[in-house]
């Protein structure tokens, strides 16, 4: 409410100019009127179609509150996306104030306006990132990943399971499952030894993170060997 409230001042002050622009040059009755609904018409719906399709999703009202529109698969808003959703704003604004589009935000399960549901789009909210937690790995597992070979594991797909690990915490049961599926089968296709592991997909991937930091951790202190008998 608050971003559309912004919107609509910042789109109020274009309605003004586009007036005054219109009466300095002299046009009246129908020419007029004609030119005003249709400079109107391309403000309104041009400047969010330009400023979320330029401004990744955002509009100045959205960026001041912190929300953005994105793909209902968390990807970034194409033009594609953007523009179909301006275009049902028409539809969501009637017969007054949003109203079918509050309706509609109200009664589905994602708070989608018609706009959303057939650009297949969705406003979230931006939060800062957590700050990461350190990996707590067990001496068991961390001395099983001795066993296990990273040469083949790339600091992009190394840093992405560190990632997970560090996150798994706040992330819901399912989700956290299933992403700890998805990396352990990315990790038993580049770590040796990974596929006979017998443990849980976590501790496959906690192993995983120890072998690879092992790699690049100097070696202790060289003992001299014991006296021949």
């Amino acid at each position: 409410m608050i971003a559309i409230l912004i919107d609509s001042a910042i789109q109020g002050g274009l309605f003004i100019l586009l007036g005054i622009g219109l009466a300095g040059i002299g046009l009246k009755g129908r020419a007029a009127a004609a030119a005003g609904l249709g400079g109107i018409l391309f403000l309104y719906l041009g400047y969010f179609f330009l400023f979320e399709g330029l401004w990744a999703g955002r509009t100045p009202g959205k960026r001041a509150q912190r929300i953005r529109v994105v793909r209902a698969d968390g990807q970034p808003a194409g033009w594609t996306q953007v523009g179909i959703r301006t275009l049902l704003r028409l539809v969501d604004i009637l017969p007054t104030a949003y109203a079918i589009g509050s309706l509609s935000i109200l009664l589905t399960a994602r708070s989608q306006r018609l706009g959303d549901l057939a650009a297949a789009t969705l406003v979230v909210r931006e939060r800062s990132a957590p700050v990461p937690s350190p990996v707590s790995i067990s001496p068991a597992v961390a001395t099983a990943g001795v066993f296990l070979d990273t040469t083949g594991v790339s600091e992009e797909l190394y840093s992405a399971i560190r990632s997970f690990l560090e996150r798994r915490v706040g992330l819901l049961a399912g989700a956290r499952a299933q992403l700890a599926a998805q990396f352990a089968g990315l990790a038993r296709r580049h770590v040796g030894g990974a596929d006979g592991w017998r443990g849980d997909d976590e501790a496959l991937l906690e192993a995983v993170v120890a072998s690879y930091r092992a790699r690049f951790q100097p070696a202790g202190p060289v003992m001299p060997a014991p006296p021949p008998v």
